[in-house]
């Protein structure tokens, strides 16, 4: 796994389209923006593993800041995605650093260590079930990372 620099990877932010709609970003590599869109304001950190690129994004609103994690393919199409954080959650995103090839470690909230695993092929998810307390996906049985933390609740 590769830590990709603010040179390599970097994030647009896109017009708000009213009401509800969560804060995008269009990814920009190299200086050039893609099609790719993430949710989000603030590019926290971006890996390159296997060809996949893995991105960390905040909505950069403080006291109740989500975290985004959105796993996209070499051709930037998205794989899988996850949230970390809920209303009224406060978190700060810090990188631990790599562990192994496909692990990243992050501290974010609930006073927790937390990792995303790429897995090598698509793995079984059972919905509602299979994540950490905190973590929101789309409802779906497969999944590309896996999500592991515990988070104490906050006080």
């Amino acid at each position: 796994m590769r830590i990709l620099t603010p040179a390599d990877i970097s994030l647009a932010p896109l017009p708000a389209e009213g009401g509800e709609a969560p804060m995008q970003s269009r990814v920009v590599q190299g200086g050039m923006p893609l099609q790719a869109r993430v949710d989000g304001l603030v590019l926290e950190a971006a890996f390159e593993c296997r060809g996949f690129h893995l991105l960390f994004t905040t909505d950069d609103v403080p006291q109740e800041d989500l975290l985004h994690i959105t796993l996209f393919d070499g051709q930037w199409q998205p794989l899988d995605a996850a949230t970390i954080g809920g209303a009224y959650t406060t978190g700060r995103f810090s990188l631990i650093g790599l562990e192994g090839e496909h692990t990243v470690r992050f501290r974010f909230i609930g006073d927790t260590d937390w990792s995303v695993e790429i897995l090598p092929s698509p793995g079984f998810r059972m919905p509602l079930v299979s994540e950490p307390r905190g973590v929101t996906r789309a409802l779906g049985f497969s999944r590309h990372f896996v999500v592991r933390g515990d988070p104490q609740p906050q006080r």
